[in-house]
């Protein structure tokens, strides 16, 4: 080693290494020393140099890049509880799908990136090679993890690089699921209108001047009556209306029973009070809607019997004023028309097919009082789908007493069909126009007549098409005929007051067609309630985006700022650096201020080895060298030795 000089001169320690550990021979004359010639000097990295530059361009570009978390944050904040079909809150909620992959990927490069430059700037203020290692093997997840194991040192940076790598996942996680969608509701008042059972009868019967609106009339009745069995069991009418369940037929013990409330159950275990329903006014398209109708109908209570058909009673019809049907008639019990309330019901069987004489009772005789129930009906509709939920007795009748009237007769006893709410007389062709509503009028001749659809209903509602013989009625019982009247007596009235509602042309605005009278309305507040998707916004899930993503964006920006501050070359995390001052590369350098991407591009075309560069001794000796014939490079063997 040389001395220091005596004369206070600084002394320089000059390293001689064997020429077979030398990494660089200073004395060598192969050109792998940097050359020092003016082509090729260059000054330290400056930030406004173009290389710099550009390199500060496009990492602030990227920090730029993370900054989308934290607006996505923001406006997840700011569209919370706004409708989903707003303008871009669908794209927001679609954007949200794409963070659990793009939020790993770019932390992935923003990290590495990061912790490079931060190994490079403590590379040129002088650090451990512990620490550089440490550095560069914690650019991603899995290394993070393996670093200590593999350096086999744990330090500070051990818990904080954990943590950091941590975000990663969380960041994904958050971005997805800070936001989501949920129905929000609101409740608005609306008002109700739906025709009034108690409306004015519409004609004086066949061949009156008011005949008119029997044909519609009859044609709602007969489709009512011949619809399917579902269609009958359905909580509307094939128009749209609903239905009011008879208050008889609900079961009793139910959970409100003591405000008198019958819940209508779902098992269809209940009857209708009509085959067609009551039309309403003012449903929404969308929404659910609840309240409270006051309505009523007609009851039939009838007591049956089975009579042998002779000539004495033949002879007894003839001599009463009665309504004659197919095979049936009916008859207004006597007294004044604003007191009857009871008729009586004829039905006649034929003989059966090939006998002569009866084989039994073919007379059925149904003898029936009508009352009046006044019942308060919750409804609920979904949109314009409506069903019946309960009904109890009405504590405020709708009876619209505004017509004649009669004092004599109390609330039960005081029908429609006997004067209530009725302005004229047209009311006493109701049963007239019943009994002609489903006349045959083809098929008969002078012994026998189909069965009217009246009939075919009494015997069976669910068969009401392919009946071609008279049933003997009487065997069915008080119960199931009163039940059966109940339902033909209501559809019929409320299809004669008001065909053109129940046809689903309910309006609010009345205008005079021919000689029909108008039909009443009753109005009641409800409850609309909306349902509509809105933005969700899971303010921990969010607050850890903020976090994640705010964490990003710093460590974004500080890689811009740490490149900057670099003043040599990047020499981290490339191949080409291995080659810069190894002997045996015989590659010429330029400045030592070149780049390792400059490098690696200059010598792209270079083909290198790690190898064995004695091959020729009995122990070898392994480095990186250029295959260029100037020194033997041979593969490494199992069977050899190196030093």
């Amino acid at each position: 080693m040389a001395r220091a000089d005596q004369e206070g001169k600084p002394a320089f320690l000059m390293e001689a290494r064997p020429e077979d550990g030398s990494l660089l021979n200073l004395s060598s004359d192969r050109g792998t020393s940097p050359s020092q010639g003016p082509k090729y000097t260059r000054r330290a990295r400056q930030l406004s140099s173009l290389s710099a530059l550009g390199e500060s361009i496009l990492d602030l570009f990227v920090a730029i890049i993370c900054a989308y978390f934290i607006v996505f944050a923001a406006l997840v904040y700011s569209r919370r509880d706004e409708p989903l079909d707003r303008s871009g809150n669908q794209e927001l909620l679609d954007a949200a799908k794409y963070n659990p992959t793009i939020f790993p990927i770019l932390f992935a490069g923003v990290i590495g990136k990061f912790l490079k430059a931060v190994a490079a700037i403590k590379l040129e203020n002088g650090t451990s090679v512990l620490s550089l290692e440490y550095l560069l093997q914690s650019r991603t997840v899995l290394s993070t993890v393996t670093a200590p194991l593999i350096l086999k040192t744990v330090n500070l940076l051990t818990p904080l690089l954990f943590v950091l790598w941590a975000l990663s996942p969380l960041g994904g996680q958050a971005g997805l699921r800070a936001i989501s969608t949920k129905d929000a509701y609101t409740n608005t008042t609306n008002n109700f209108t739906y025709l009034a059972y108690v409306s004015p009868f519409t004609n004086a019967g066949v061949n009156s001047a008011s005949a008119e609106p029997l044909v519609p009339i009859n044609a709602i009745f007969t489709s009512a009556l011949i619809g399917s069995a579902k269609a009958k069991s359905l909580a509307q009418d094939q128009y749209g209306n609903v239905k009011v369940p008879l208050y008889e037929s609900l079961p009793s013990a139910t959970s409100d029973s003591a405000r008198g409330w019958r819940s209508v159950p779902d098992n269809g275990d209940y009857q209708w009070s009509s085959l067609t329903g009551l039309p309403i006014h003012g449903l929404p398209s969308a929404g659910v809607s609840t309240f409270n109708l006051e309505t009523g109908y007609m009851v039939t209570t009838c007591n049956v019997s089975g009579h042998d058909w002779s000539d004495g009673y033949r002879q007894s019809l003839m001599n009463q004023s009665l309504w004659s049907g197919a095979n049936y008639a009916f008859t207004m019990g006597t007294g004044s028309p604003f007191t009857q309330y009871n008729f009586s019901f004829l039905s006649l069987d034929l003989l059966d097919s090939g006998s002569t004489v009866p084989t039994d009772k073919i007379l059925t005789i149904a003898n029936c009082t009508v009352t009046m129930r006044y019942v308060e009906v919750q409804i609920k509709c979904n949109g314009q789908t409506c069903e019946s939920v309960a009904v109890r007795p009405s504590n405020n009748p709708a009876n619209h007493t505004e017509g004649p009237g009669v004092t004599s007769l109390d609330e039960a006893h005081y029908t429609p069909i006997n004067g209530l709410g009725q302005q004229g007389t047209m009311y006493m062709s109701f049963l007239a126009d019943l009994t002609n509503a489903t006349n045959p009028t083809v098929g008969c001749d002078t012994t026998f007549c189909p069965p009217s659809v009246v009939e075919a209903y009494l015997a069976d509602p669910a068969n009401t098409v392919l009946q071609t013989a008279t049933t003997k009625l009487w065997k069915l019982g008080d119960e199931l005929i009163s039940q059966r009247f109940t339902q033909l007596f209501n559809t019929y009235w409320i299809d004669s007051i008001a065909p053109a509602p129940v046809s689903g042309n309910f309006s609010l605005e009345f205008s005079e067609l021919g000689t029909t009278q108008q039909y009443n309305t009753d109005s009641t507040l409800g409850t609309i309630t909306t349902s509509q998707r809105v933005i969700k916004c899971d303010y921990k899930w969010l607050a850890i985006l903020l976090v994640c993503s705010l964490v990003l964006f710093v460590i974004g920006l500080a890689t811009v700022v740490l490149t900057a501050l670099r003043r040599g070359p990047d020499v981290l995390d490339r191949f080409s650096p291995l080659l810069r001052y190894s002997r045996f590369a015989n590659i010429p350098h330029k400045s030592s201020m070149e780049d390792a991407t400059e490098q690696s591009r200059r010598l792209r075309n270079l083909t290198v080895r790690l190898g064995d560069i004695r091959p020729e001794d009995d122990v070898g000796y392994i480095a990186i060298a250029v295959l260029d014939g100037t020194h033997p490079v041979q593969k490494l063997s199992k069977r050899r030795t190196y030093a």
